[in-house]
C-alpha cells in the first residue's frame, strides 16, 4: 500500500524525471500510432542543400523567388504559404546596390541598361506573389505580458481570427501566447497575400509535440502559418476563436471544429515517412510529397505534383537552422510540422490531451497497485508474475484503443512504472523470511572483504593460494589534500569520525562499480578492477567509480565542512596494466592485493594532480581501454621518478557526451596548446590557452601550461627535448 501511494505521489510531483519519463512514453506510442498523411492536399517545395548548391548561397533574389512562385502557381497551387520571413529589402535590387554604392563611396552612381520595371526585385516578387493565394510568415517576439504599444503596420492582417466568449466572460489575453514586438515581411509583399506566424512552441526538452493556432499582438490576433493555409485553401477569410473563462476550447470553421487545449494549441498528429520520401536523405524525415526548389526552376516537376494542393515553401538545409526534433524523429524540417499540422485539420484526426488525463493517470495507478499487492500476497510465483504481464497487456491494449477511436491520448508509462515498481519489490518481501538466515552469514563475511569478493570466494576456494597470477587489471589510488594537518588539528574521536564519514560513501561507489578495496591507509584509498575474479571492462568501471566518487564527495562536502571545520579535497590516480594479483602474507594471515610497475605508475599519478590543478589523472592505458565512455583531456607527457621514458597522461573530465559545450571547447583548446607546445610553437600555444582560460580562468592545466610555455620562451628547452615533463618527486 505505501508502495502504491508513492508511485502516485511521484506522479503526482511533476518533476522533470516524471516528465522525461511520460514525454518518453508519449513518444514511443506516437511512434507507433503514426500513419501515411491523410488529405493528400499538402505538398512541400523544399529550398535543400541541393538548391543551394545549384543556385547560391541563402537569402537568394527575390526575382528568383518570383520565378519559383510563378512556376508553384503555374503547376496549379491552390495556395502558397512561405515558412520564410521576408523581412528586409533585397539588397541586390539595382535600385538598392544604387542607394548602397552611392552611400558607401559618397559618389552619385547609376546602374544603366536595366528596365525600370526590373530595378525593384521585391516588386518584380510581390506581383507574383499577387498571381495567387499566399500567405508569408512573420516571426513573434516572445513576452509574457500582453503587449499595449503602437502596433507595427501589416496590410497582410485583416482580423482573421474573432475571439468570441462562449461563457461568463474573461479576458482571452490571459490564455494566449504573447508577442512584444513582430518581424513582418515587407509591406509591399504583406499586401499581396496573408500573413501568419511561424514560431514553434517545443516542450522543456525541446521536442515539438504540440503547436499553438493563434498567438496575440497587441490586440491582433494572428492565426499560424497552418492555420490560415486551411483558412484559405478552405475560401475562409475567418475563423471563431472560441473561449470561456479557463481558457481556449478551439477554433470554429463553419462546418468543422478545431480542440485546442486552455492556450490555443493543438496536439500533432505526426505521419508516417511515405515510401519515397523516407530515404530523401540519410538523416532526414519526411511524410509529404517534397520537391526541390532547384528541379521546379530547372523544369523537373512531375505533372500534376501540386495541382490544387496547399504547398508550403521551406527549408531542410542544415545550414538555415529549421531542423526541429519531433517525437518521430530529431530531425524533422520545420516546414514539416506546418504541414502535418494542416493535413491533421482538414483529415480532422488532430490527437486529443484533455486535462483530465493526468487525473486518469493518478487514479488508475491506485488500482492497479492495490490488485497487484492482493494476487502477490495470495498467489504463488508464477501466478503473479503472469499476473502482472497481462496487467502490463491489458493497459497497452487500453492504450491503443482509445487513441484509434477517439484520438484521446492515455499512454499508461506510469502504471506500467508502478508495476514494474511494486511486482520485484513485492515478491522480494514474500521470500524474505527464507533467506533471513544465509544473508547473516553473508552479511558475517562482508565485514571483511567486500560482497563482490566474498561472492567470488565462495565459488572460488582456490583463490586462497598463496601463488600468484599475472592478470590485467586497473589500479586506484586516491588521497585527501592536505590531510596531514588536519589529523594534527582534530580530536582523535573528531578525526576518525570525520575519516568514516569521507571513506564509507566512497568504498560503497567503488564495490558498486565492482572494484576491490584493497587497503586503507589513513585518509587513502587502493583499489583494484579486474581482480579477484576478471572483468572485461575494468578500465571503464574505474572511471566511472572515480567520477562518481567525487560527484559524491562534492555533495557532502559542504556537510563535512560545516560538522568538522576543514574542506575536503580529493586528488585521485589511476592506471592499467599487467599486475602480479594473489594473497600475499603468511599462512596464518594474508590479504589479496597486487604487485608491479603498472602499479607503481598508478601511485604516482594520484600525487602528480597537483602538478595540473586537476582531480583525477588517468594513464594511457586506461584511456584506450575506457575511451569510448569516458571524456577526457590529453593532459602532459611525463617522466616519473624512477623512470627514463616519459609517458603520456589523461585528464579524466567525465562520461561520455556530458561535458558543458565551453568546457568541452576549453579541453580541446588545451590539447592543441600542448600540441603546439610539444612543437615549440610557442604564440600558438599561448594564444590558444588564452582563449581556454576565457571560457575558463580556473581551469589549472591551462594555468599550469601557460606559465611553463613563458619560462620556455625564455629559456628554450634543449635541442634533444620532446615536450616530455619531468616530475622530480614522488609526492
Amino acid at each position: 500500500m505505501i508502495l502504491t501511494f508513492l508511485c502516485m505521489a511521484l506522479f503526482i510531483s511533476s518533476s522533470v524525471f516524471v516528465q522525461a519519463i511520460s514525454h518518453y512514453g508519449y513518444d514511443a506510442l506516437i511512434r507507433k500510432i503514426c500513419a501515411e498523411p491523410k488529405s493528400g492536399a499538402v505538398a512541400i517545395v523544399d529550398l535543400d542543400d541541393a538548391s543551394l548548391v545549384r543556385y547560391g548561397q541563402w537569402p537568394w533574389p527575390r526575382y528568383r523567388m518570383a520565378r519559383l512562385t510563378e512556376l508553384i502557381f503555374d503547376a496549379g497551387a491552390k495556395v502558397v504559404a512561405f515558412d520564410i520571413v521576408f523581412a528586409e529589402p533585397d539588397r541586390t535590387s539595382p535600385a538598392m546596390l544604387e542607394q548602397d554604392i552611392s552611400r558607401h563611396f559618397n559618389l552619385p552612381v547609376r546602374i544603366e541598361g536595366i528596365p525600370a520595371e526590373l530595378a525593384d526585385f521585391d516588386a518584380i516578387f510581390a506581383s507574383a506573389l499577387r498571381r495567387g493565394r499566399a500567405v508569408l510568415g512573420c516571426g513573434m517576439v516572445v513576452s509574457d505580458e500582453p503587449y499595449g504599444g503602437e502596433l507595427a503596420d501589416d496590410p497582410g492582417y485583416v482580423g482573421q481570427v474573432v475571439p468570441i466568449c462562449a461563457g461568463l466572460g474573461g479576458d482571452i489575453s490571459e490564455h494566449l501566447f504573447q508577442a512584444s514586438d513582430i518581424r513582418l515581411a515587407l509591406p509591399s509583399l504583406a499586401a499581396a497575400g496573408r500573413t501568419a506566424f511561424v514560431n514553434a512552441n517545443p516542450d522543456w526538452d525541446n521536442v515539438i509535440r504540440s503547436s499553438p493556432l493563434v498567438w496575440q499582438y497587441g490586440t491582433r490576433i494572428y492565426p499560424s502559418l497552418s492555420l490560415q493555409a486551411v483558412l484559405t485553401f478552405l475560401g475562409f477569410s475567418k475563423c471563431r476563436l472560441k473561449y470561456v473563462k479557463q481558457g481556449v476550447e478551439g477554433i470554429e470553421l463553419k462546418d468543422r471544429f478545431i480542440p485546442t487545449d486552455r492556450r490555443s494549441c493543438v496536439v500533432i498528429n505526426y505521419r508516417k515517412a511515405g515510401e519515397k520520401t523516407a530515404n530523401y536523405r540519410g538523416d532526414f524525415y519526411s511524410s509529404f510529397p517534397r520537391y526541390s526548389a532547384a528541379d521546379i526552376l530547372e523544369g523537373r516537376l512531375p505533372a500534376g505534383a501540386l495541382d490544387g494542393k496547399i504547398v508550403f515553401v521551406g527549408s531542410s538545409a542544415v545550414g538555415l537552422k529549421d531542423i526541429k526534433a519531433t517525437p518521430v524523429s530529431q530531425f524533422f524540417s520545420g516546414v514539416e510540422v506546418h504541414a502535418t499540422i494542416v493535413d491533421n485539420i482538414l483529415a480532422s484526426d488532430l490527437l486529443l490531451l484533455p486535462d483530465y488525463i493526468d487525473g486518469m493517470h493518478c487514479m488508475a495507478i491506485l488500482p492497479v497497485g492495490l490488485i497487484l499487492v492482493a494476487v502477490i500476497a495470495r498467489a504463488r510465483s508464477w501466478v503473479s508474475f503472469l499476473f502482472a504481464a497481462a496487467l502490463v497487456a491489458a493497459l497497452m491494449k487500453i492504450s491503443s484503443v482509445l487513441i484509434d477511436r477517439w484520438h484521446l491520448v492515455f499512454v499508461p508509462t506510469w502504471e506500467i512504472i508502478a508495476v514494474g515498481i511494486l511486482y520485484p519489490t513485492l515478491t522480494t518481501i514474500k521470500f524474505w523470511q527464507e533467506e533471513q538466515q544465509r544473508k547473516r552469514v553473508r552479511e558475517m563475511f562482508g565485514t571483511m572483504v567486500s560482497r563482490t569478493v566474498l561472492q567470488y570466494l565462495e565459488s572460488h576456494p582456490e583463490s586462497f593460494s598463496l601463488s600468484g597470477r599475472r592478470v590485467e587489471a586497473t589500479m586506484f589510488f586516491s588521497d585527501v589534500a592536505g590531510f596531514t594537518a588536519i589529523s594534527e588539528k582534530l580530536e582523535p574521536e573528531r578525526l576518525s569520525e570525520l575519516l568514516n564519514s569521507y571513506l564509507s560513501p566512497m568504498t560503497r561507489i567503488i564495490m558498486e562499480r565492482g572494484g576491490y578495496v584493497d587497503k586503507y591507509e589513513g585518509d587513502a584509498i587502493m583499489a583494484e578492477w579486474g581482480v579477484p575474479f576478471p572483468m572485461a571492462d575494468h578500465a571503464v568501471q574505474a572511471c566511472l567509480a572515480a567520477i562518481e566518487q567525487q560527484e559524491k564527495l562534492d555533495e557532502i562536502r559542504r556537510a563535512l565542512q560545516m560538522k568538522f571545520g576543514y574542506r575536503l579535497d580529493v586528488r585521485m590516480g589511476l592506471n592499467s596494466g599487467s599486475v602480479t594479483a594473489g594473497n600475499m602474507g603468511s599462512d596464518r594471515r594474508f590479504q589479496y592485493t597486487v604487485m608491479g610497475d603498472a602499479v607503481n605508475f598508478a601511485a604516482r599519478l594520484e600525487p602528480a594532480n597537483k602538478d595540473y590543478g586537476t582531480r583525477i589523472i588517468i594513464g594511457e592505458a586506461t584511456f584506450l581501454a575506457a575511451k569510448d565512455a569516458i571524456e577526457a583531456r590529453l593532459l602532459d607527457r611525463i617522466v616519473v621518478q624512477g623512470k627514463s621514458v616519459p609517458v603520456v597522461v589523461y585528464e579524466l573530465a567525465g562520461r561520455k557526451g556530458e561535458l558543458e559545450r565551453d568546457r568541452e571547447a576549453v579541453l580541446r583548446f588545451y590539447e592543441d596548446a600542448l600540441r603546439f607546445h610539444w612543437d615549440r610553437k610557442w604564440e600558438d600555444a599561448l594564444e590558444l590557452l588564452d582563449r581556454a582560460l576565457k571560457l575558463d580562468p580556473s581551469d589549472g592545466p591551462c594555468r599550469m601550461l601557460t606559465d611553463r610555455i613563458r619560462w620556455y620562451r625564455n629559456n628554450p628547452p634543449p635541442p634533444e627535448w620532446a615536450g616530455e615533463h619531468v616530475r622530480g618527486r614522488k609526492d
